[in-house]
């Protein structure tokens, strides 16, 4: 394919909210999307589309064998362009095939090479998705940000002890085997203890997520000291919990109701540079 103006770069999911327009401080971030303009020179630096409306995107590099994510530019561009950039947001907003069209428009290119490069650029994604944690290297002098200080998120490896229950699949009986199930004393038969419906880990941004009924409470104990606590008002209970900046190797939870209690398994932390 030859080469194009415009290309379509999907985030992995383990650098997503490591972009500076979140990290920076926001005095920070305006001073280098300014100087972004102020290069941009009122055009978008793609397509040539003439603008007072511009977007500063971040051009990443990422080599998958050493995890690092390295800043290569910051540029200015138009929302079209940008909505190509990210094209997994446009279609999910229905704008698909303006995201095509343009990406065609702008490329002077058909169909069928729109297709092979978003195919390609998928391929790209799933292979770098294999990575959780992204080291971040970037130089932000060249946008008037002197000593920027780079922060990255410092997020525990999950491994999560129900990782191979399929929670559509498994019957109550298999899942009261999952759990360690203490009635209430005395017992209220007529009342069940709560019952776990689902458990999501999510590696990328460090959470749990529990989807419980028959819950008046959730204690989330680490190392044997209780960290954090949340009560359920009525209903079905969906809480979630981030292990960013959590110092510890062992973490459970505890689901408190009338008729009981239900404690879970452990759910081992592993510090991010062994990822």
């Amino acid at each position: 394919m030859k080469d194009l103006k415009l290309t379509i770069d999907l985030l992995p999911k383990g650098a997503w909210g490591n972009d500076f327009s979140k990290t920076l401080p926001k005095k920070e971030w305006d001073i280098v999307r300014n100087a972004c303009y102020e290069r941009a020179n009122h055009k978008c630096a793609i397509c040539g589309f003439v603008t007072d409306d511009l977007d500063a995107h971040e051009v990443w590099e990422f080599d998958v064998k050493n995890k690092i994510q390295t800043l290569k530019d910051i540029v200015g561009i138009c929302s079209k362009c940008h909505g190509v950039k990210h094209i997994r947001n446009s279609q999910r907003l229905g704008y698909g095939e303006n995201v095509k069209e343009h990406f065609m428009k702008v490329n002077n290119c058909s169909e069928l090479d729109y297709a092979t490069h978003l195919t390609m650029a998928q391929m790209d994604f799933e292979e770098r998705n294999k990575i959780y944690r992204w080291k971040i290297k970037a130089d932000l002098t060249n946008f008037g940000l002197e000593n920027a200080t780079i922060k990255e998120k410092n997020i525990p490896y999950i491994q999560n002890p129900y990782e191979s229950v399929d929670w559509n699949l498994v019957s109550f009986e298999e899942k009261k085997k999952l759990f360690e199930i203490v009635r209430s004393s005395p017992p209220k038969y007529w009342i069940n203890p709560p019952k776990v419906l689902s458990i999501e880990v999510d590696n990328y941004q460090g959470t749990i997520q529990v989807v419980a009924e028959d819950v008046n409470k959730i204690d989330w104990v680490l190392d044997n000291i209780k960290i954090k606590t949340k009560y359920n008002v009525i209903g079905r209970f969906k809480t979630m919990l981030k292990v960013e900046n959590l110092n510890g190797k062992e973490l459970k939870f505890n689901l408190y109701g009338d008729g009981g209690k239900t404690l879970s398994k452990t759910f081992e932390l592993f510090p991010q540079e062994v990822i």
